[in-house]
């Protein structure tokens, strides 16, 4: 299926400079997709990472995933994927990077984490190294705002829950509202979601390889201690002494 991004995606998405709707693409910035789980972000983000992998040059990067992961992407993508850690993210240099489940990762909530001060301080040079974030997230409460201040952003929006939409940042609320009322005519289709910059619906596309449980929960793939790290969070000075109590359970 051929297919494009909403113009304000495909302008941060693209190769630096590169020719987008009678302009220069700015190549940089954030992507965060909001929806609630079983929405559909996570294949909407695999739609845009297919999308960047078929139409720039730029490598693709998903943070903390498995290797198991990599694998189950498709071989042309595969040759251009990595999967480092958290604490690689600045080594990565004019790349398109995923943050699934952006809430497990770097939550607002664990802004004084050595990690999520780390990004906090690499948003303001995210223009600089040439990465492009796509962050999955359900709600934009999980997301630090400083990642949200200083870059260039095309929110993307998918079904939104009501009970969540309660408690959704006041920043962003009227936006995910006005999302969730175009969603609704078409009974939240799986397939469409909302450009807040571009102010209209969009369709991605779905392909078989994006249906795996691997790519829809890849969390779940990770090794015990690895999942335990990720939700515990312990001080880098602790981390020894809990893999070792890990271990011995």
């Amino acid at each position: 299926m051929k297919w494009n991004p909403s113009k304000k995606v495909q302008s941060l998405l693209l190769d630096p400079n590169s020719e987008c709707f009678e302009s220069k693409s700015i190549g940089t910035g954030i992507i965060p997709i909001c929806g609630s789980a079983r929405s559909g972000k996570s294949t909407l983000a695999l739609a845009l990472m297919e999308w960047v992998c078929d139409n720039t040059g730029r490598d693709l990067v998903f943070l903390g995933m498995p290797d198991s992961y990599i694998e189950a992407l498709p071989k042309r993508m595969t040759a251009r994927s990595r999967n480092p850690p958290l604490s690689d993210l600045s080594k990565q240099r004019d790349s398109v990077i995923l943050m699934d489940d952006t809430a497990l990762q770097l939550s607002s909530r664990d802004a004084n984490t050595s990690a999520s001060k780390s990004v906090n301080r690499l948003a303001g040079v995210i223009s600089h190294l040439g990465l492009t974030i796509i962050l999955t997230t359900q709600s934009m409460a999980g997301i630090d705002l400083s990642l949200l201040r200083y870059c260039e952003m095309s929110p993307l929006v998918k079904r939104v829950d009501p009970m969540a939409l309660r408690v959704e940042r006041s920043e962003w609320s009227n936006e995910i509202k006005e999302a969730q009322e175009e969603l609704a005519i078409y009974n939240y289709d799986r397939s469409l979601y909302f450009s807040i910059s571009d102010q209209h619906l969009c369709r991605h596309p779905f392909s078989e390889w994006m249906g795996q449980d691997i790519l829809s929960r890849p969390f779940r793939y990770l090794s015990q201690i690895e999942l335990d790290l990720l939700v515990h969070n312990p001080a880098k000075k602790d981390r020894k002494k809990f893999i070792e109590g890990e271990k011995d359970e």
